[in-house]
């Protein structure tokens, strides 16, 4: 059979007529048979990339071959244009690493609908700019999608969220992996409907805020846990979801940082509150765990009911949060773990997060000029295939669950409509984040000529003095770059108001000298200090 869809896959190419486009094309052959959501079915797929033109000419054969295609999704299964997800198999129907593109190679790919959210932009948005965060989030293309001859429509061609080396980098963990590190990770764990071949989990011991039931954990991989690994996720999970409970909760040591990755999950709280994704952190929320690591927060997944486009639970709204779901929705089935909202009760927390998003907002992707930049080139690459998207599907300025009013009547309203919500939801997450310059660059002088570095440069053995003002107790050290990102970080004691340590721990992670930033956080406070570090 496979021989055959390969055959058939070759003829086709050759009579199969496409309607000229900018945008990559992609073709898919099931040979008679209906596409369900499981199994996947046997088909043909050929992927051209048009180079952003639309003389044919300039196409190119990116693959040919073989590929599994099953429906994929929850609630946009049932919309007329359908979500797949596929992979591409050999000619025997094994799985296929394959790079498309030039990303890195896998076998496992999404084809998105953006149905209901009419700019097509949302999740290609959003994932640029979790990009240019520096976390990982999923690669995608803008593709005209043809099946049995049959055009679709405009998709989005994604990754799928899967451990893989260019996608969530973490150890592979086997079967043997049952003692010692090698039972550490990796793990991917996600909250999220049951639908789409849940493989398990397990229910957490606290539940949700003025909410009877407690979360479902569920998980991702891999797909087969020995006892032992699911037992050591959950306990790892359990010890810090009563940590976060604990009154000690703020303790730099002993609290919830102990367990988290805390700039992973300030970059996601970040990436959820500037879409305001009304099914951030309880519906597609994904986890993951690396050997001897803290549990991390992300990739961030599924954002087209998000940018104001959702009619229900202030969906629509630019001035709430994200994370304080609970409180405006408390009637809906999937709430909000107590994670975020006790979180935020850390000041270190977040200041944590006022900073990252002072940061990204004065000089990075955040900035007015980024955003439209971004929108502006989607713009541009849509505006040409989107006309037939809605010819194909003439939704425009109807309205389609959960589109909320007023419902723009065209293409270009609906770019306009996401350009004005978007700009409204920065101004006001400014006013409950930005910092102003001038005080963080005066408290961070001041703390400099308070904590002193012996010797400065550092290079080896070191000791950094503290003044009596700041508490004697176990704090968290972390070296910043300025870019705010976290490049290493050791617990320490203080001791007659010092602290003696072996700079090599520091140096290890760090590639280059010159001048970084220390960020000492103690149980109520968090301190700062400058220091010029000499890689030898």
């Amino acid at each position: 059979m496979n021989k055959i869809i390969a055959a058939a896959c070759i003829f086709w190419i050759n009579t199969c007529l496409v309607a000229q486009t900018n945008i990559d094309i992609i073709k898919i052959n099931t040979f008679g048979q209906a596409i369900v959501d499981e199994p996947k079915t046997n088909t043909s797929i050929e992927i051209i990339s048009t180079n952003g033109n639309t003389n044919s000419s300039d196409d190119k054969l990116i693959f040919l071959g073989n590929a599994g295609i099953e429906l994929r999704g929850s609630s946009s299964a049932w919309f007329p244009k359908q979500p797949y997800s596929f992979e591409i198999r050999d000619i025997d129907g094994i799985e296929l690493d394959t790079s498309l593109f030039g990303w890195p190679s896998e076998s496992d790919y999404i084809l998105f609908a953006s149905y209901t959210e009419k700019s097509l932009m949302h999740n290609v948005l959003t994932m640029q700019i979790a990009n240019q965060m520096g976390i990982y989030a999923s690669r995608t293309r803008y593709v005209d999608l043809y099946i049995n001859n049959e055009y679709l429509g405009v998709y989005v061609l994604m990754e799928k969220v899967k451990r893989a080396k260019g996608r969530v980098d973490i150890a592979k963990l086997v079967e043997t992996d049952i003692a010692g590190d090698d039972l550490t990770g990796g793990y991917i764990i996600k909250l999220d409907k049951t639908t789409g071949g849940a493989n398990g989990g397990w229910y957490s011991k606290y539940p949700f805020d003025n909410f009877p039931s407690n979360p479902y954990y569920q998980f991702e991989y891999p797909k087969i846990l020995q006892p032992v690994q699911q037992e050591y996720i959950i306990d790892y999970v359990d010890d810090f979801e009563k940590a976060l409970k604990s009154n000690n909760y703020k303790d730099p040591i002993t609290g919830y940082k102990k367990y988290i990755d805390i700039e992973s999950f300030v970059k996601l709280l970040l990436v959820n509150e500037v879409s305001f994704n009304v099914d951030g952190y309880r519906i597609s929320t994904f986890l993951y765990k690396d050997k001897n690591q803290k549990l991390k927060a992300g990739p961030p997944w599924d954002y087209d009911l998000s940018f104001g486009n959702a009619d229900y639970c202030a969906g629509w709204t630019y001035n709430n949060f994200s994370y304080d779901f609970n409180t405006v929705c408390p009637q809906d089935g999937y709430q909000i773990p107590f994670w975020w909202k006790r979180m935020n009760t850390d000041t270190a927390f977040t200041n944590t997060i006022k900073r990252q998003y002072t940061e990204y907002r004065k000089r990075g992707i955040l900035q007015d000029s980024r955003l439209n930049d971004v929108i502006d080139s989607l713009y541009t690459l849509l505006k040409f295939p989107q006309k037939r998207n809605f010819e194909k599907w003439p939704i425009l300025g109807t309205y389609v669950w959960p589109n909320p009013e007023p419902i723009p009547t065209s293409w270009d309203g609906e770019v306009s409509e996401l350009r004005s919500w978007l700009y409204n939801r920065m101004k006001w997450l400014d006013s409950k984040w930005l910092l102003k310059e001038d005080t963080a660059v005066e408290e961070t002088s001041k703390t400099t000529a308070q904590i002193l570095f012996s010797p400065n440069p550092i290079s080896g053995y070191s000791t950094i003095t503290f003044p009596n003002t700041i508490p004697e107790e176990n704090m968290r050290v972390e070296v910043l770059n300025y870019t705010g990102q976290v490049l290493a970080e050791f617990i320490a004691h203080p001791q007659n108001h010092t602290i003696d340590f072996d700079a090599q721990s520091i140096l290890n992670h760090l590639q280059y000298s010159g001048l970084y930033l220390f960020r000492f956080n103690t149980k109520d406070k968090t301190y700062y200090a400058k220091a010029v570090i000499n890689i030898k």
